[in-house]
Formats: C-alpha cells, sequence, structure tokens
C-alpha cells in the first residue's frame, strides 16, 4: 500500500477531492487499485506488485489545476508527502528533457535556466525540512512544482519552436497541416465559407446512428451534402470513424446483439463497405476505428477487437485501395485501463498494431480536455508533448485532434454517466479558468508543439462551431450566434505564420463568421 499525507493552510488536510486518481505502473499502464482519503492520508491499495507511481488531479496556484504524478514508488509503512513527491516528478521531467533535448546550453536569463534553478533550490529546502517540518516542507515543494512545471511548458515551446522553424526552412512542413471538425447538420454557407478559406482539410463525421437510425434503412442526405462540397471546394475530406463503440455512434437496434461477437462483425462489415462503397470518390482519408481499445460499452475480448480492426482495415482497402486508412487513438493516457481489464492499454494496442501486418497508413490521436469525463482530465503542454513523442517509433504519420472550452464546463451542461452517477464539473484548466482567451492561447501552444514534431501530418479542431449535440461543450471556435471566439483568430494566425501565405491577411478583420469567411 502507498499513503501519501497532504496539507491544506499549513494543517493536515480533512477534505481532498480524489479526481482523476489512478496508478501507473513501469510500464506506463495504469494499475487497478481502491484509492481513498481519511485522516489527512491518500492511501492506495494497489491489486499487484512492483513499484508505481500515483496520479491525481491537482491546483497548482497560477498554473491551473492539472493531472500530475509521482516517480515510481515502492510501497513502505511510513506515509510519503504527496507535494514532494510531485514536485520530484516534474523537477526530474525538466531535467530529463533539458538533456534529451541537448538545451542544457540556455542563456542564464533564460526563462527555463531560472525556473529550473529556482526549483532545484526549493526542492533540496523542501527535503531538508520533510521531517522536522512536513507541511513546511509541503509548502517549499509547492513552490518547487510551480517552478518547475512552469520550467518544463516553457522548455516544451522553446524545443517546438526551434524544431517548427526547422520544418519550415527545410519544406518538410505538410501541405494541408491544419483542419477542423465538422457536424453534419450545420450546413450554413457562412460557415461552410470560414472552413474553405481558413482550413487546409475538414473531418466530416459518420455516425452509423445518424446514417442508419433504423435497421436496413440509410439517410445519406446530410453526409451527402458535405461530400459534394468538398468536391466543389477541392478541399480534402476525412470521413469517420466507421467503427466506434461510442454511444454517440452507435444505432439503438445494434443493442440487440452486443453480446454476439459474430453478428455485430457481419453488420459492421455491411455497413463499412455500403458506407465506402458509396464515398469512395468523395473521401481521401478514413478513420477506419476509433476508440476500439477502450472497450467500454461491449464485452468483446482482445482477439476480437484486433479481429475487427483488421478486418474494416482490409475491407476499406479492397474497396478504396488509394485511400488513406487512419486508426484512432481516443483517451491516449490511458486512465481507462485501472477499472476496465477488458480494454487494450493505447500504447499497447498502437504498438500491436504496428507489428500485426494490419495495412493501415497512420495513427490519430483524440485530445480534447476541459470536461470531467474519462480521458478529458486537463493536462499541461509538457505532459502533451511527450505524448505526442511517444508515437514516434512506430515510422507512421500522425493525425492530432485537439479541443478545449472556451467557458467552464458547468454541471447544467453534463448528464450522469452510464451507471447514473452525477456528473463532476471540475475537469480542470490550465493556467486560469476556461475562458475565450485561455481557450486561443492553449491552441496556440499546442498546435505549436504538435506541428513541431517532424512525423505530425495534421493538426485538427474537434469541431468549428457550437452547437447543442457538441460533444465537447463549448469547445466550437465559432459560436452558436455565429461569431468567431479568440481561438479562430489565433488559429488562422498560426496558420499563416505555419505556411508564410499572406493571402489570408484580413480574414479575421470582422465580427461575425460571414466575415471571416468573406474578408472583403
Amino acid at each position: 500500500m502507498l499513503k501519501f499525507l497532504v496539507f491544506q493552510d499549513g494543517q493536515s488536510a480533512t477534505h481532498w477531492p480524489l479526481r482523476n486518481a489512478y496508478l501507473v505502473g513501469a510500464d506506463g499502464n495504469a494499475v487497478r487499485a481502491d484509492i481513498t482519503f481519511a485522516d489527512g492520508q491518500i492511501e492506495c491499495s494497489k491489486r499487484e506488485a512492483g513499484a508505481v507511481a500515483f496520479a491525481l488531479q491537482h491546483a497548482v496556484r497560477d498554473l491551473g489545476e492539472l493531472t500530475l504524478q509521482t516517480c515510481l514508488l515502492p510501497e513502505r509503512d511510513e506515509p510519503y508527502n504527496l507535494a514532494i513527491e510531485l514536485a520530484r516528478h516534474r523537477l526530474m521531467t525538466l531535467y530529463t528533457k533539458l538533456e534529451d533535448w541537448a538545451m542544457f546550453d540556455l542563456e542564464e536569463d533564460h526563462p527555463v535556466t531560472k525556473r529550473s534553478q529556482r526549483a532545484r533550490a526549493l526542492f533540496i529546502e523542501a527535503l531538508c525540512a520533510q521531517r522536522d517540518d512536513p507541511s513546511g516542507a509541503a509548502e517549499l515543494a509547492y513552490q518547487c512544482l510551480d517552478a518547475s512545471l512552469d520550467g518544463s511548458e516553457e522548455l516544451a515551446l522553446a524545443h517546438s519552436e526551434l524544431l517548427l522553424n526547422r520544418r519550415r526552412i527545410t519544406g518538410s512542413l505538410p501541405k494541408a497541416p491544419i483542419g477542423c471538425g465538422v457536424h453534419l447538420t450545420q450546413t450554413d454557407d457562412r460557415l461552410r465559407g470560414a472552413i474553405g478559406m481558413n482550413f487546409d482539410f475538414v473531418q466530416a463525421p459518420c455516425p452509423w446512428k445518424l446514417l442508419s437510425p433504423e435497421e436496413g434503412e440509410y439517410k445519406w442526405q446530410a453526409l451527402d451534402l458535405w461530400a459534394e462540397w468538398s468536391r466543389r471546394q477541392r478541399t480534402p475530406l476525412v470521413v469517420g470513424p466507421l467503427v466506434s463503440f461510442d454511444p454517440s455512434n452507435l444505432p439503438d437496434w445494434i443493442y440487440i446483439w452486443e453480446h454476439d461477437y459474430d453478428t455485430v462483425r457481419d453488420l459492421i462489415y455491411e455497413h463499412v463497405e455500403r458506407v465506402v462503397t458509396r464515398y469512395r470518390t468523395f473521401v481521401e482519408a478514413w478513420n477506419v476505428v476509433s476508440g476500439l481499445h477502450v472497450n467500454s460499452h461491449f464485452t468483446f475480448n482482445f482477439e476480437q477487437l484486433m479481429d475487427l480492426t483488421r478486418m474494416t482495415t482490409m475491407l476499406v482497402r479492397k474497396v478504396q485501395p488509394a485511400a488513406k486508412l487512419i486508426v484512432e487513438i481516443r483517451q491516449p493516457f490511458g486512465e481507462y485501463y485501472a477499472t476496465n481489464q477488458r480494454s487494450i492499454p493505447p500504447m499497447m494496442y498502437a504498438d500491436l498494431l504496428a507489428q500485426s501486418g494490419i495495412a493501415f497508413d497512420a495513427f490519430s490521436i483524440r485530445l480534447p480536455m476541459g470536461q470531467a469525463r474519462p480521458g478529458q482530465y486537463t493536462r499541461d503542454l509538457m505532459q502533451v508533448s511527450n505524448l505526442i513523442d511517444q508515437f514516434a517509433h512506430f515510422s507512421k504519420p500522425l493525425f492530432i485532434t485537439l479541443g478545449v472550452p472556451s467557458e467552464p464546463v458547468t454541471q447544467m451542461m453534463l448528464t450522469a454517466d452510464e451507471n447514473g452517477r452525477p456528473a463532476d464539473a471540475n475537469s480542470g484548466f490550465w493556467r486560469r479558468p476556461w475562458s475565450g482567451v485561455v481557450q486561443g492561447h492553449w491552441l496556440e501552444a499546442v498546435f505549436q508543439i504538435a506541428m513541431s514534431k517532424p512525423f505530425v501530418e495534421g493538426v485538427a479542431w474537434q469541431e468549428f462551431a457550437d452547437h447543442p449535440q457538441i460533444d465537447l461543450p463549448l469547445s466550437g471556435l465559432v459560436n452558436e450566434a455565429l461569431q468567431p471566439k479568440e481561438a479562430l483568430r489565433r488559429l488562422i494566425g498560426f496558420r499563416k505564420h505555419l505556411t508564410m501565405n499572406g493571402d489570408n491577411e484580413d480574414t479575421i478583420a470582422g465580427e461575425t463568421v460571414a466575415d471571416v469567411s468573406d474578408p472583403t
């Protein structure tokens, strides 16, 4: 068992919310455990041997409320000081990345140098004080955590700026780097005009639930309109996921066979064949399967999940040989594996796919943040950078889909989970509570980090416009009144800087989407 002392206002804490709390093993996968708080201590009773790290959502003063973790820790009778262990891991991350990226020669007045030196001094003080004054040591450790977290984010941005400039100078940037997602029912000409002018590709969903609400009957009109529009505009179209077990994708009638794998497999085969055959002349890339590794709604085993992935990719390749096939990873930090042993850890799933001989062309990771849902708790910039780097060794291109809200997602916007438990509106935030300004700064920073990676082929914003059915409330770049948010302005500026194309110089001068879509 692991125990952690926690303090509030210099005293042993009487209350401590355990949001997004889980353990991480030496292999990077989540570990099953019972985590409780009582009498000023967090107790983690794990179900397997070995050293583990403890992760949870934690407030970091001026830097936000983020999911952080400790280093790998062995079990011991004496409790650890949580603040010291969180600071230790972040300080270690900062120095490790300085070494990995060969950036130890930064100037003395560089923000990373100043913060790393301050963090190291504070950590030494905290270690010296932890036995005689644990609450005072915790306060010093929190100051260290502030400095090292701030320094690691500054480092991630500084490194990404160097790599992005290198990609631009060497001409190695992709031809269509920036995209956005759309909702099929939003067909306003002003929205489409803004999208066509300011994005390089479009992601269109094809939810089975919408296409075939009744078994054997299809309604193609909504997707037809976007397919025809993309052809007229000559905007590359990415459609999918073709297969996803998320409730928003599956029609109600398929749950009759949720325990009958063979029948579900046959239904999926027929559905995918119909969709790809109809749109093969319109679609450049298919999001073939998405989130099958999470496996939180069906009871299929490991072999069946891999079989579905293989079958779907082979079928799409047969119907449209020239299409690019993408496999999407959801909840890429893998917290779900701590509570669902029928699932597959995200990096294990990616590794198995890369080694299995399945004929797909690229990975995609979907990374929404800012909603208290599995996989959507807020992370810092260095964690995002490290996550992307994990995909480098697969030798496949990577696409990334991002999204955060422009306002805090409140309790009123959420529904109970599948077990009927009320939703928790607190999913953390980055730097300041979510707002239009924070959304814009986060977008600009993460797009820069993502596009700096030499294997990243495209980055897309999850949905262009807010609407009542949006997966992540308030995360659009345009609100429901069709007014652009600060994030859209920053994204257009980033794209112009990325491509060195001045043609869109005045596209954000107005106050409505109509103005964005028509610079005149």
